[in-house]
């Protein structure tokens, strides 16, 4: 039954793509499990050097990806989900397509199955990276992700290594008690907010509720932290993120002090949201004793993974993708477009299909009046545009600027004819519209399907 399983999803993934169904990232996988639940773990136990999943709210497509870039630069024979698909099926398709020389596996989970993948594959190595609140009706408030995580953490076993980043506190609360814990973050930068947002999801102390204290506060709820009743606080920090540098939106530097020393680090990937990206891919490379200096070589060639600043052009435009799916991660993009030099033309798109949470009222939660000052012209599109729109309007930029268009193709033609030559267009999608997005783009010969690119 096994074998037969195998052929069928084999099948499955050749067809896929010949028959323009999708690239055949998890459907595989899918029809896999049905006929052979145990698979993942059976197929897993294979990758004799480790397996290493990587976990967040935002931010684990990066680094996954990073960290394949390293592990290949560093001759390491490795297979890795790049392409994002981050549940049971997708990693049962990944781990299908391995081939005998792959002896690593390193991969990107979906925050609300880690547990269960945890279990399944039984991983020598687990970054955690950020809890933010997102799609609330599929995994419902972050504290029940926080406390599935701490249970899944309770019930590992002392060899797993745990690389925690130590700016979020839920993710401290629930890795305390862990013998093999390594925490990564931020050092003193001058890109901190001044306050904590308005929006942010976890600024209580998860220990006793109390109002968490801040000295400084990076992105949402993260930062250096403590709690002045109960004493819980950032932990020493054993990588850690200086002389932080954001170069406009198109690159990133800094230095990465730990007990062997100070490295630079430069990607080509903007804002502080990536510095966090490439400093847990760092930290975690480091852990599979992979050399300082071919890191550093891997993070600087490393090109964004699709939709995550991605560059399309767009006729003499050029199109920039930041996708944005949740608050936390929307505003950290505002706050990378603040970097822009000049004034900017703006299209933002927003679906409510499942991937996407149906609930869309997390846009009244960003603070997209901040760039309102920064916008030559806006263009709203997807399903819910008008919601968009309204959302605008009540923020005070002028109705009589919004051009509201809910058909990507449409859309995509109003960009190319009323933007000017040679300017640039930033574009905000949620998940499902910036797949809808790329899609038209690719059947006009603009771009390339997802699965399709290199690190």
């Amino acid at each position: 039954m096994r074998h037969f399983a195998r052929f069928i999803a084999k099948a499955i993934a050749f067809l896929s793509p010949v028959l323009k169904q999708g690239g055949g990232t998890s459907a595989p996988g899918l029809a896999l499990l049905k006929l052979d639940p145990k698979a993942i773990t059976r197929m897993a136990n294979g990758l004799s050097d480790g397996r290493i999943v990587i976990s967040a709210t935002n931010g684990k497509t990066t680094t996954t990806r990073i960290l394949s870039k390293i592990t290949d630069n560093a001759k390491i024979s490795s297979v890795s989900n790049t392409a994002g698909a981050n549940l049971k099926s997708g990693i049962a398709t990944t781990l299908l397509r391995r081939s005998p020389s792959h002896k690593l596996g390193v991969f990107e989970v979906d925050e609300g199955v880690l547990p269960e993948i945890v279990t399944e594959i039984k991983p020598n190595i687990i970054v955690l990276m950020n809890l933010f609140r997102d799609q609330l009706d599929r995994y419902g408030e972050l504290e029940k992700i926080r406390e599935n995580w701490k249970s899944m953490i309770d019930g590992l076993p002392e060899c797993t290594k745990l690389l925690v980043n130590a700016d979020d506190p839920s993710l401290v609360f629930a890795a305390l008690g862990h013998p093999n814990l390594v925490f990564f973050g931020l050092g003193e930068t001058r890109y901190a907010l001044e306050s904590i947002p308005h929006a942010s999801d976890s600024s209580q102390c998860p220990r006793c509720n109390n109002q968490l204290q801040y000295s400084q506060i990076t992105i949402s709820h993260m930062g250096d932290w403590h709690c002045t009743q109960c004493g819980l606080s950032r932990p020493d920090l054993d990588f850690e993120a200086i002389e932080i540098q954001l170069q406009g939106v198109e690159r990133i530097k800094f230095k990465v002090l730990s007990r062997t020393g100070e490295e630079v680090i430069e990607a080509k990937l903007p804002g502080l949201y990536n510095v966090y990206n490439a400093l847990a891919a760092f930290t975690a490379a480091r852990q599979l004793n992979i050399e300082a200096a071919v890191a550093q070589t891997a993070i600087a060639s490393v090109n964004a993974a699709f939709g995550r600043t991605e560059s399309i052009q767009l006729a003499d435009k050029d199109l920039t993708l930041l996708l944005a799916k949740n608050p936390a991660g929307a505003n950290s993009n505002l706050d990378t477009l603040l970097l822009h030099p000049d004034k900017f033309h703006l299209a933002v798109l927003l679906n409510d299909r499942i991937a996407d949470g149906r609930d869309v009222s997390w846009i009244w939660d960003v603070d997209y009046e901040k760039i309102f000052h920064k916008i030559e012209s806006m263009h709203v599109g997807g399903e819910r545009a008008y919601d968009l729109a309204l959302r605008f309007m009540y923020g005070g930029y002028s109705t009589e600027r919004i051009t509201v268009n809910d058909k990507i193709g449409h859309l995509i033609d109003c960009l190319m004819t009323e933007t000017p030559s040679n300017e640039t267009i930033f574009v905000l999608p949620s998940y499902t519209a910036m797949l809808d997005l790329r899609a038209e783009l690719v059947n006009r010969g603009l771009t390339h399907d997802f699965w399709e690119e290199e690190l």
